[in-house]
């Protein structure tokens, strides 16, 4: 067993969204010497803008083969979809008499747009698993645009392949490595002796280049993979999984939940003032702040308090819902559905799925300017959507072939002031497109909000920390400060990344040489640093099912059984580790247990969880959510006994277990999609 661990030379955080993805990194000597030289790939592109993230979306061939992601797959089925969209045009134009085989020959195969895979937005698929079991969370297939389906776990795994070997390509083109070092199988050492070969400054080095085959970096790069802080064990799980497929070794990766990295990243900004709008004071000792996490799928909050060694100490445990910006998105597809008819609009999307594709990209991009202020404007501007003409046309048909059969339509609704068609262009009242599209989503992150400042341990914070894309939204920031005019509202720049660089920080933290540390077996006494861990809370109560001797009148008859040795015992016993909301310190919330291995080979611990307090393990909000399994290395043909020790704390639960014969320890797996 290692005596030292040593950090690892770099640190890549995945931030993997719902709306957008990518990637930020840094090396071990720059960020000893500034925390905040932070990397990431140069701004991603497409014809019209540039971003620090690429979309979430990707693409598969006919053959189900991974082809394109980020803005290069929307390119791609852009055009594929445009082709399909001039080849219908074109065959219901043309009165030639060309013959099947002539235009079966001109038509290239791979170019039918109906034979591809696309998915977008497909994140948030992992949040309804409050309402599946775990097996249909491990079976769980998402639809492509043209309904046909694939595991869930080959299209996120396919997506983070993508963005890690996109920086490892990155990193082999802008690094110099030392070429004289030896291969070494031992990730451990490989990460010393390359402390001293990992350039400082990744640009000055791009004219070198390295073969992949004679120096590569993945012995020496710690993963980060961002998640949700509301999400389940299950959820976090899943992306573990899919992160592993993607080829990240298990022992090279851990989760980041998002509000938390945010938190990281701000605090750093402001203990060495690189941000004038983050104020020093918000992370001073004893100061209080609330971080609201505003996604593309969910909005996440949690809140702190500084501790004297700079540590972060959660007030409340993370709290929040699937209330984040697509559901503007969906409320604006859901006006076009009122407006055209639901029939017309799946018409307009099946035949012209370019314009539908662009009509997407326009709100997406509209919608980031609605609500700023113009001061040289006097009134409020018509939004404008134009490359509407097909779904004109298509309403227009089934209408009669009305030439004013929209105009009636919009009349009907009362809508006349406020909505105006005119060729191939919709104009939108900002107004009712502000109170009819935006309005919803951010009354529901407000009332969020408003419970929790209800609560006595939330009560007194004064700070509202506001990143995540969705925070940029001039609508929600307004609302947000009207309705609480006694808290500062610090909206820092660059919080659509501020998860992303966070997670490098995180990625670099002592937490994380502890976490390496435990799960290599050493014990709480040899981890040090331990105390500057952020500490967080249980969002549930945890336990284990136990049996212990059976009580009359207490105890179920129904649960009762005779052990081997003749005792009268209460089986389904939920045995509590961690009541909810209790701080979870990081070398402290450790429990361990001693039981009788199910067989002779391995050991089985069934982990639960319950929202409430709860006395057997079958009660209704108490389920199952992991098992924690045992392997043994030798059969010695007997049941032994053997221990877990269960850290809580961090942002992945870790089960160690001990044989108790033999005293070998090793890392247990803790399953939470069996």
């Amino acid at each position: 067993m290692d005596d030292y661990f040593s950090p690892w030379p770099v640190v890549c955080a995945i931030d993997f969204g719902t709306t957008y993805s990518g990637y930020a990194y840094s090396m071990r000597p720059d960020y000893e010497r500034n925390p905040l030289n932070i990397e990431f790939n140069p701004p991603w592109s497409n014809a019209e803008m540039m971003t620090p993230k690429t979309p979430t979306c990707i693409l598969f061939d006919k053959s189900e083969n991974f082809h394109s992601f980020g803005y290069e797959a929307e390119k791609k089925y852009r055009n594929l979809a445009e082709k399909a969209q001039q080849e219908l045009e074109t065959d219901e134009d043309d009165d030639s008499d060309d013959s099947d085989d002539e235009k079966e020959e001109n038509k290239i195969e791979e170019d039918n747009v109906t034979e591809w895979l696309y998915f977008r937005r497909f994140k948030m698929n992992l949040y309804q698993d409050d309402l599946m079991t775990k097996q249909k969370l491990k079976k769980l297939k998402l639809s492509a645009e043209n309904g046909k389906k694939l595991p869930a776990l080959k299209v996120f795994s396919e997506a983070i392949k993508y963005l890690k070997n996109h920086f490892e390509a990155l990193l082999l083109k802008t690094t110099i490595r030392d070429d004289r070092k030896e291969n070494s199988t031992n990730s451990d050492t490989t990460r010393e002796q390359s402390d001293t070969s990992v350039s400082t400054s990744t640009q000055e080095t791009n004219s070198k280049r390295y073969d992949p085959n004679s120096s590569s970096w993945s012995d020496d790069i710690l993963w980060v993979l961002t998640v949700p802080a509301i999400w389940s064990d299950q959820a976090k799980q899943f992306m573990r999984e899919a992160a592993i497929q993607a080829g990240i070794r298990d022992d090279h990766l851990v989760l980041a939940l998002e509000p938390e990295s945010a938190a990281l990243l701000c605090k750093q900004l402001a203990l060495t003032k690189k941000a004038d709008d983050i104020k020093v004071q918000m992370f001073e000792p004893g100061s209080k702040f609330m971080v609201v996490d505003c996604g593309g799928g969910t909005v996440d909050v949690t809140a702190y308090r500084v501790e004297n060694n700079q540590a972060l100490r959660e007030l409340h445990c993370a709290s929040g819902d699937a209330v984040g910006g697509t559901n503007v998105d969906k409320l604006f597809f859901q006006l076009l559905n009122d407006i055209f008819g639901k029939d017309v609009v799946k018409r307009f999307q099946k035949k012209s799925p370019s314009d539908w594709h662009e009509l997407m990209r326009s709100f997406e991009v509209k919608k980031r300017g609605i609500g700023l202020k113009n001061p040289n404007e006097k009134e409020k501007e018509l939004i404008t959507f134009s490359n509407l003409a097909e779904l004109i046309s298509e309403f227009t048909e089934a209408n009669g072939n009305s030439k004013n059969a929209i105009s009636k339509r919009i009349q009907e609704m009362d809508l006349k002031k406020k909505i105006k068609c005119n060729g191939p262009k919709m104009r939108i009242d900002e107004t009712y497109l502000t109170e009819r599209v935006f309005s919803g989503p951010i009354k529901d992150i407000v009332k969020h909000l408003k419970n929790l400042f209800a609560k006595k341990d939330v009560k007194g914070i004064g700070m509202i920390l506001l990143v995540g894309g969705f925070s940029e939204c001039p609508l929600l920031q307004d609302e947000i400060r009207r309705e609480f005019p006694d808290k500062t509202i610090v909206n820092p720049r660059d919080g659509s990344i501020a998860v992303m660089k966070g997670a490098v920080l995180f990625g670099h933290s002592a937490e994380i040489i502890a976490q390496k540390r435990i799960e290599q077996g050493h014990r709480l006494h040899e981890v040090k640093e331990v105390s500057e861990c952020i500490v967080r809370r249980s969002r549930a109560y945890y336990g284990v099912a136990t049996d212990v001797p059976f009580v009359d009148g207490e105890h179920l008859p129904v649960c009762k059984y005779t052990n081997e040795e003749g005792l009268s015992m209460c089986s389904d016993i939920f045995d509590c580790l961690i009541k909810k909301n209790q701080e979870m310190e990081i070398g402290k919330s450790v429990f361990e247990k001693t039981f009788r291995a199910s067989s002779t080979s391995w050991a089985n611990v069934e982990i639960y969880r319950s929202d409430r307090e709860v006395q057997y393990c079958h009660e209704d909000g108490c389920r199952n959510v992991g098992n924690i399994r045992a392997h043994y290395s030798d059969d010695t043909g007997d049941r032994r006994l053997f221990k877990i020790q269960l850290y809580f704390g961090f942002t992945e639960k870790i089960a160690i277990a001990m044989d108790m014969r033999t005293q070998k320890t090793w890392k247990a797996k803790l399953d939470c999609l069996l």
